[in-house]
């Protein structure tokens, strides 16, 4: 009776064995249902670009050669075709020459020789950051530096187009495959345009210009958004206020974020420690832009306005200035509209911020308004107090928000030698 017992049990012990083998080779795992609350969806708020598109001439100047100029500023039907022409040809054989001893006198070439001056913003652009523009091939200046302008024009001598790139310190000149042809269309464009004189190393109208005046309406990024963008899980992250209620402070522990309601601003920051490895300056600059990419977009159109070369150690800023239409977006305070400021250290950002204001492109009121020129132009630059360290002189866009809508309000804006604005008037 026992044996057979054990028999029983065995063979019921064996079956048992083989339906379960058999359950787990051919069913299917049950799947427990998700929490959606554990996880966040990150929508982006803004439009995304590139760093070719942020890296643009501030001005290009075509030089008759009869102590004439013409101005062609950022937007412009000729401008583009321009920029589209230089961005087809092939810039190599980079050399560096000394001015003194190549016997080059840029006045001269300025108003004697026919010839174009592709103009960047003061600093300059890397080598290596202008690869992503023009097509620059060889052996190229290392990174330690940048160009701030580019001149082509035709030799009165020779009868060649000669080509230099300059930066602060130096000057290469480069093989282009341009022709005198090519020289000539493009100072063709200017031909009804408004004629600039120079004074000191800029460039202003003979005359009263028009520039376009604009009523736009304006919105806000949503800060739960920020939120679920900036921080790895906003659901832990914490906001407090300051005792008057003004700013707001997220923080997960570890980044922190501010925003101030009254400026429309946010700063956001992430204590990445201090590492003693070499930076890249084109790496960190993408990787700035892939970041701005996913946390707030660009909404506009914007250039990459200040770039600081490359350095062993230690991190790097970038500045990104806003254009609407032609003209950079200038505000009279540090905070203001138009502006991105990102730093970064070996493709890690550490500090980033900008205005939470937004332009709505669907409400746009467009009018017509002179800025000054010729000798009352002149006046007021020599008139103005610190006139000795202007580097730049240009039609700007004063930001004034009114309730729902911003006025962008054209007026001549100078560039000091630290890198910022103010207002002529």
């Amino acid at each position: 009776m026992i044996e057979k017992f054990k028999t029983a049990l065995l063979a019921f012990l064996v079956l048992a064995s083989l339906l379960q083998s058999y359950m787990l080779l051919f069913s299917s795992p049950r799947q427990a249902p998700t929490n959606q609350g554990e996880y966040v969806q990150t929508d982006l708020i803004g439009t995304q670009t590139t760093t070719a598109e942020l890296i643009f001439p501030e001005l290009i100047v075509l030089h008759t050669g009869k102590q004439t100029h013409m101005a062609l500023y950022p937007n412009h039907l000729h401008f583009k075709e321009i920029m589209k022409m230089l961005k087809g040809r092939t810039f190599d054989n980079f050399r560096r020459s000394a001015p003194v001893l190549a016997n080059i006198d840029w006045d001269d070439i300025r108003s004697k020789q026919a010839g174009v001056e592709v103009r960047f913003q003061r600093g300059g652009v890397p080598f290596s950051i202008l690869k992503t523009v023009f097509q620059l091939k060889g052996d190229l200046p290392l990174d330690t530096e940048g160009v701030n302008r580019i001149w082509i024009y035709v030799s009165r001598e020779t009868e060649e187009v000669r080509t230099y790139f300059q930066t602060e310190f130096n000057t290469y000149e480069a093989r282009a495959d341009l022709n005198n042809k090519n020289i000539e269309q493009m100072i063709g464009f200017g031909e009804l345009l408004v004629t600039y004189h120079a004074k000191d190393d800029y460039y202003l109208p003979d005359q009263p210009i028009e520039v376009p005046k604009y009523t736009i309406g304006v919105t806000s990024m949503p800060i739960d958004q920020l939120q679920k963008t900036l921080f790895v899980d906003p659901n832990n992250a914490r906001n407090f206020r300051n005792k008057d209620g003004s700013d707001t402070y997220y923080t997960d522990g570890k980044r922190g974020l501010q925003v101030k309601p009254d400026l429309q601003w946010m700063s956001y920051t992430d204590p990445i420690p201090a590492v003693d490895t070499r930076n890249d300056v084109r790496e960190n600059l993408n990787a700035a832009v892939q970041f701005i990419n996913q946390n707030g977009g660009w909404n506009g159109s914007f250039m990459a306005k200040a770039i600081t070369p490359s350095q062993l150690i230690g991190r790097q800023q970038f500045t990104f200035r806003q254009y609407y239409d032609s003209f950079p977006i200038i505000g009279e305070q540090n905070e203001s509209f138009g502006l991105i400021r990102i730093i970064l250290q070996n493709r890690v950002v550490a500090s980033y911020e900008r205005s939470l204001m937004m332009l709505d492109n669907t409400k746009v009121e467009r009018s017509l308004k002179t800025i000054e020129g010729g000798k009352t132009l002149d006046d007021m630059i020599n008139a103005y107090a610190r006139k000795n360290l202007i580097v730049s002189v240009t039609p700007a866009y004063r930001p004034i928000v009114r309730d729902k809508t911003m006025e962008l309000s054209p007026a001549w804006a100078v560039e000091l030698r630290d890198g910022t604005y103010e207002y002529l008037k």
